[in-house]
């Protein structure tokens, strides 16, 4: 694709108009499995329907019983009205209002069953009631239950298991922030009910301020009490996911491009989630106006653009479109998808980096799913980068592309996103947050990227092979270089040994990744099996090179052997166990294991724990690589070397909780 073409595509592009749209989506409250999402999905069908695309709007069951590979659905919700009043301590006083629902919708815990009246106010010790511990000495049975800990990990104890009547949350905890940088907004909290799990919480989301209030009242021994006030049903409905289509030439065989934007969370939700939503509609709309009027060749692949509720969406997008998506239960990792050629998500692509506090960040692929187009991303996104705050990460979940990018579904797809952003979640999530010029630079490479892999053949792989040989070159001669510093000034000679066996390592393991991603250039022309060895063994060379100029430069404060085993029981199990995933796509185990084992529950729980912030994305990696090929102690190292921490007993143990629950096999090495 030429210069011409993207240039003519970045001046199409407005971004005002994407701005229009953030601020109409703005206006529903996109609740998955809601009449409020439904209605914000009609809006994006009508929007693209107007600028020429073929669009369909699927549904889906959320009835609770339809599974989604091994996802389990949910009942729809909504929500009417819901108040909460503190009630005056003196008989003739006023109700003080703490929440409307109709006012501002993320002052209820989304999902909240039906109530209706007075309770009294209690406030747990300990931990903030996630464990029972917290609870001792304290009746809470029939009452409210005032904490900052994450209401269904509240509920799960105070109301399942003690009786309480609902939860009052005022945690204000996510996206960088603390609880002082908002002190009068409302975090977004959801109760999830997956599965034939039977609803039984409510509960009502106050500021910081307010909870801070409320909690220095009841440590000095007050009586609190509140009217509750909530009208919602739970009742079998669907999932929507809207699909806009660019049909490519008949000739391509069918592949696709796949652009994602996931179109759900409370009213506003403007950064998170009607940015990526509204830059998505723009670029389908950029694309089709220009391809109609001639100043774009018509694709030779499709592209095809989805806006589903997060996650949930997505699954039953390609559970249900698997006759056609070539995924399918067992299918072999790492060999790619036949249908789509790549992908893209775009998740928060619009902030105003002066209030939000965040950078443009490309996430990578994760290394067990290495492909060639998070460093094309990488190439496009240059011109993009002139007074922005930016980076390039290693892989994180948490959105729709850890979906598409699992080695079993083989869509590679890197994400665009705005982080960390301090309004992320909250009631303080609005349209002027949102900046049209970030959302044209993220609109405008997106389009830009979706149509350069439309069109690439040969001469585009050919260059992107040599890119991305250049690029591992940069980084070789970089991580040598960085080694040498760290090496010369350790402390100790075993930290110049970890240092340097950490760093041969890394250089082995980033080869082969890099190998495996060039690899993956047939799938843009097939004419690449024959460059493929050679690029390969360039990278190979380098690599060498670049660690015998590291060890010269250290003269002999290193030696080459391994670091010795710890001899630690985990370790001689972990060495001999190979898991393996039994179905396609990721595990949603939290939403599993809510649905189907309750029980195990609180061990996931203390495994998060463990894990520490890393979890998020430590544990979607391990079952990347959960493949029937390694084994546990194979896959902790490579996980180890891709983000950073080390495989532990705890490693271990997640994989035993997973063949508990059913969602992988764990074999003897050698059959034994």
């Amino acid at each position: 694709m030429s210069y011409i073409h993207t240039d003519l595509i970045r001046a199409t592009y407005r971004g005002d108009m994407a701005h229009r749209h953030v601020t109409a989506l703005s206006g529903f409250h996109r609740i998955q499995a809601s009449p409020g999402y439904r209605a914000a999905a009609h809006y994006v069908a009508e929007q693209l329907a107007g600028a020429g695309l073929e669009v369909q709007v699927f549904g889906y069951q959320a009835d609770g019983a339809t599974r989604f590979w091994s996802t389990p659905s949910f009942l729809e919700w909504s929500c009417e009205s819901a108040s909460l009043h503190l009630l005056p301590a003196n008989p003739g006083g006023s109700p003080a209002l703490l929440c409307d629902f109709s006012s501002i919708p993320t002052s209820l815990v989304q999902r909240s069953i039906s109530v209706e009246g007075e309770f009294e106010v209690v406030m747990p010790r300990g931990k903030g009631g996630i464990e029972l511990a917290d609870y001792e000495g304290l009746d809470v049975a029939g009452k409210v239950v005032l904490t900052k800990k994450i209401p269904s990990r509240v509920a799960r104890v105070a109301v399942s298991q003690l009786g309480a009547a609902g939860i009052l949350f005022y945690g204000m905890e996510a996206g960088g922030r603390t609880e002082l940088d908002l002190p009068d907004a409302r975090q977004y909290s959801s109760f999830w009910w997956p599965g034939q799990a039977e609803p039984d919480a409510w509960g009502f989301v106050i500021s910081p301020r307010q909870g801070r209030d409320l909690a220095a009242r009841l440590e000095k021994g007050e009586t609190l009490r509140v009217a509750a006030s909530i009208d919602s049903r739970l009742y079998p409905g669907a999932i929507e996911v809207v699909e806009a289509r660019l049909p490519g030439d008949a000739m391509a065989g069918g592949e696709e491009i796949l652009l994602v934007s996931h179109l759900c969370h409370p009213q506003p939700g403007a950064h998170d989630n009607a940015s990526g939503a509204a830059a998505l509609i723009e670029a389908a709309a950029t694309l089709a106006r220009l391809i109609a009027d001639g100043r774009l060749p018509a694709p030779r692949r499709g592209i095809r653009f989805i806006w589903p509720p997060e996650m949930t969406g997505t699954f039953a997008y390609l559970a249900e479109s698997a006759s056609f998506a070539g995924i399918e239960a067992g299918g072999a990792p790492g060999e790619g998808n036949g249908r789509w050629l790549a992908g893209l998500n775009l998740d928060m692509v619009g902030a105003d980096q002066a209030q939000t506090g965040g950078q443009w960040e490309l996430v990578d692929l994760p290394q067990a799913a290495a492909s060639f187009a998070d460093h094309l991303l990488a190439y496009l996104r240059e011109p993009f980068l002139k007074n922005i705050r930016h980076t390039e990460t290693v892989f994180s979940a948490g959105s729709d592309h850890y979906i598409l990018s699992d080695p079993t579904v083989g869509i590679p797809a890197p994400m665009m996103i705005h982080w960390p952003d301090r309004f992320y979640h909250s009631s303080e999530d609005t349209p002027e947050k949102v900046s049209p010029d970030s959302l044209a630079r993220s609109g405008a490479l997106a389009a830009i990227y979706a149509y350069w892999l439309a069109m690439a053949a040969a001469a585009e792989a050919e260059w992107l092979g040599h890119w991305m040989v250049s690029r591992f070159s940069t980084w070789a001669g970089r991580a040598a270089a960085e080694v040498v510093e760290k090496v010369r000034g350790a402390a100790t000679a075993a930290a110049r040994h970890a240092a340097w066996v950490r760093y041969r390592k890394n250089n082995a393991f980033r080869t082969d990744r890099m190998a495996a991603a060039l690899s993956q250039l047939v799938r843009i022309d097939p004419g690449m099996r024959a460059r493929v060895p050679a690029w390969s063994e360039r990278i190979a060379a380098v690599a060498a090179e670049e660690e015998r100029w590291a060890r010269a430069a250290l003269d002999g404060l290193v030696a080459d052997g391994g670091t010795p085993s710890s001899g630690e029981p985990w370790m001689a199990e972990a060495a001999r166990l190979i898991p393996q995933r039994k179905f396609p796509g990721p595990l949603d185990v939290s939403l599993i294991l809510q649905a189907d084992h309750p029980d195990l529950l609180p061990r996931l729980w203390s495994l998060n724990e463990a894990f520490g912030k890393m979890a998020h994305d430590y544990e979607p990696v391990l079952q990347y690589w959960a493949d029937g090929r390694r084994t546990v102690a194979e896959i902790g190292e490579l996980a180890w070397l891709e983000l950073g921490r080390e495989a532990d007993e705890h490693t271990l143990a997640y994989f035993k909780l997973l063949a508990e629950a059913g969602l992988l096999q764990l074999s003897e090495s050698g059959g034994a």
